[in-house]
Formats: structure tokens, C-alpha cells, sequence
């Protein structure tokens, strides 16, 4: 039996019920063999409204509770390291795999970086920590090419340590919503059979750019296009959504529905979705929108631009550029074969991003490093 310790920064923040990466734990832990290995997952940061939904969904996590660069994350991590007789430490981010590698260096254990976004530069305090144990990391995940060329560059992990590993998700639970649900819940939320109903989902957070869809939106109306936007999910930067919509009186087709377990069911409702990050892994709501057949517009951020192509999978604008979104947007409602066909190579593409085969891999990996 393998013990594996899968530790992150965080589930999902203060204010957000759940991250991309605590989502894929939901799905990726029971799909471990259970004979072969046993998976423990651990937050740095103190317990959070992520790790409640989790362990709603069954999840047990465990947390170290302390601040980033808080020395005593050592102390707990070689304890909880040596209690549970872990053989392999799994880190995903900055604190998490700094305390890990170190932890696995005191231990003698093998520790696996997860690189799961490319953000464009190293916090000042972690450069020389990065430069320091960068070279001495033997093993490494990346979820896009792009994060892993920031891993390289940005993080001084040898290139050929460094391995993309895309999330995907489980092709086999994707189910659609029975004939006329998405008609009933769109008419609950005021929807009228004229309007088009746009759709952004993920974390409430700065760099998502949620702020640009309202802006593209916004002129979309005043051009005459009957549109509203859904904002699907929770977290701290909510509050200046809202003071946003308050201020240009977007109440009426700007709605909140806050965090959804639903969510695949809701996005279904959507004719259109829009991936605007400014700053991106490869989120998990990517490959669902794929999965259900929805028509996408989006920017080209870290493994967006990797996966989705310009006018056979999605209408690609410049990050941040709302009037360049907008003109995409109104192209595909404008458009019906082109939004027809963009649907059908959005749905062929998703078959390439089986998760079940994400967790193989990890396995894999696990028994070749041990077998060394």
C-alpha cells in the first residue's frame, strides 16, 4: 500500500466554497485503487467554507493552519508525515510545496510539485526559496504547457522534470438535463423566451475578470442585444461585483447565483458561456462546458489558448479586451451555423480530456518513483 499526502494552500479561500483544485480532489480521490493506495489530503491554511463542502461530499481533509512562511507548518507536516507513514508527498502551490520539499528532504521521502497556473511571475518572498529548491526538485506536474514553461522559468525546475499533466474531467458522470429543465429554470430566474442568457462560472476572485464580461455586456445592450449574464460561484471580490452592477443600475440582467452544486445542470442553461481569466490553470469548468456541447467565448489564458481554437472550438478575444469580447459574443448569437458547429467541435474535443486517466497517470508515477 502507497500513502500519499496531497497537500494545497488552501480549498477554496474565505469567502469562496470551493477551488478548482479542491474540486478535482472530489472526483480524483475515490478513483485511486483503493488496494494499491491510500490518499491523505491536507490544506496549509486553516480550515475554510471549502473544506465543509468537502467533507459534505464525503472528504475528510486535514489542515496545518498556519501562514505561509509560519515555521511551524514544518513541525506539523514532519509529524503528520511520520504518524501516517507517508511514502509520497503530493504539494499543489507556493507554501504548500516549499514546506513539502523541505519536509521531504528531512523525511527521505519523494515530493511531486503541482504547477496548476502560470502566474506570470513568483511572489518576491518565494524568489530565492524557488531558486533554492527549483533545481533540487526531482518531480513535477504541470495542468497546461504554458504553467509548465513558467515552472521551468519562473520556478528553476529542470525542463525535463517537469511533466503536463491536463485535469480533465469524468467523461461518464456528464449527464444533460431531462427535456425542459433548462426551460423551467430559466423562466424561474425571469428569463423571457427572447433573451440569451450568457454565463460565467468559477471563483469570485480579481484576476477572473469578471468585470470585463460586464463591461462587454453592457455594450452588447446597448446595442440592442437581449442579453442577461448569470455569475455562477462565491468569493471575496463579490462585494465589487455587486457595488459594479449597483452603480450602473445592471440589476435587471446581471444576476448572481451564487455557488452551485448544480452546476452542470445550470451551465446547460447558458446560450453561450464565457471564459474571460486574466490569470488561469485549466479550469475544471472548461472541460464541463466542452463535455455538455456549449458554445464558448474566451480568452486565450494558460491552457484555454492550449485547448480551445479560434473558430472551430470557441471565438477567441485578447485577455481584458471587452469590446473584442462583445464583438465575439454578438458573432456567435448572431450566427447559428457557426454556434452550431462550435458546439459540435467543443463536445468532439472534450473526449480528449478523460480524467480517470489524469489519476492513472498519478499512479503511475507514484509506483515508477517508489520502484527507483
Amino acid at each position: 500500500m502507497i500513502t500519499v499526502l496531497h497537500l494545497c494552500e488552501h480549498f477554496g479561500g474565505a469567502e469562496s466554497s470551493l477551488h478548482g483544485v479542491a474540486r478535482a480532489f472530489q472526483w480524483w480521490i475515490p478513483l485511486f485503487e483503493k488496494d494499491h493506495f491510500r490518499i491523505i489530503l491536507c490544506s496549509r491554511k486553516a480550515a475554510d467554507k471549502a473544506a465543509l463542502e468537502m467533507r459534505k461530499s464525503g472528504l475528510n481533509p486535514c489542515c496545518l493552519g498556519y501562514g505561509k512562511h509560519d515555521p511551524r507548518n514544518l513541525a506539523v507536516l514532519l509529524r503528520l508525515i511520520k504518524d501516517e507513514h507517508v511514502d509520497i508527498v503530493h504539494a499543489h502551490g507556493f507554501g504548500a510545496s516549499m514546506w513539502a520539499r523541505i519536509a521531504g528532504s528531512a523525511c527521505r521521502i519523494p515530493v511531486i510539485v503541482h504547477g496548476r497556473a502560470n502566474y506570470g511571475s513568483v511572489p518576491w518572498l518565494m524568489r530565492p526559496i524557488e531558486r533554492l529548491l527549483g533545481p533540487r526538485t526531482k518531480y513535477a506536474f504541470a495542468v497546461s504547457e504554458s504553467t509548465r514553461q513558467f515552472m521551468v522559468q519562473k520556478r528553476h525546475i529542470p525542463s525535463d522534470r517537469v511533466q503536463v499533466l491536463y485535469n480533465g474531467i469524468l467523461l461518464d458522470r456528464i449527464e444533460l438535463v431531462p427535456p425542459g429543465w433548462a426551460e423551467s429554470f430559466r423562466a424561474e430566474q425571469g428569463v423571457q423566451p427572447d433573451e440569451k442568457v450568457l454565463g460565467v462560472v468559477g471563483r469570485i476572485v480579481s484576476h477572473k475578470g469578471h468585470l470585463d464580461v460586464f463591461c462587454a455586456v453592457r455594450q452588447l445592450r446597448e446595442r440592442g442585444q437581449n442579453v442577461k449574464l448569470w455569475v455562477v460561484g462565491d468569493g471575496d471580490f463579490l462585494l465589487e461585483l455587486e457595488k459594479w452592477v449597483a452603480e450602473h443600475e445592471a440589476e435587471a440582467y446581471i444576476r448572481f447565483l451564487g455557488y452551485r452544486r448544480d452546476v452542470l445542470n445550470v451551465i446547460q442553461c447558458f446560450d453561450l458561456q464565457v471564459f474571460p481569466s486574466h490569470m488561469e490553470g485549466t479550469p475544471n469548468t472548461l472541460y464541463e462546458a466542452m463535455a455538455v456541447g456549449n458554445c464558448m467565448v474566451a480568452a486565450p489564458t494558460d491552457g484555454q489558448g492550449e485547448i480551445l481554437e479560434h473558430e472551430k472550438t470557441a471565438l477567441m478575444f485578447e485577455v481584458g479586451d471587452s469590446t473584442m469580447m462583445a464583438r465575439m459574443v454578438e458573432r456567435a448569437l448572431s450566427e447559428e451555423g457557426l454556434a452550431a458547429l462550435l458546439r459540435r467541435n467543443a463536445l468532439a474535443r472534450s473526449k480528449d480530456f478523460d480524467g480517470v486517466q489524469c489519476v492513472r497517470t498519478m499512479e503511475q508515477t507514484y509506483e515508477r518513483i517508489l520502484s527507483l
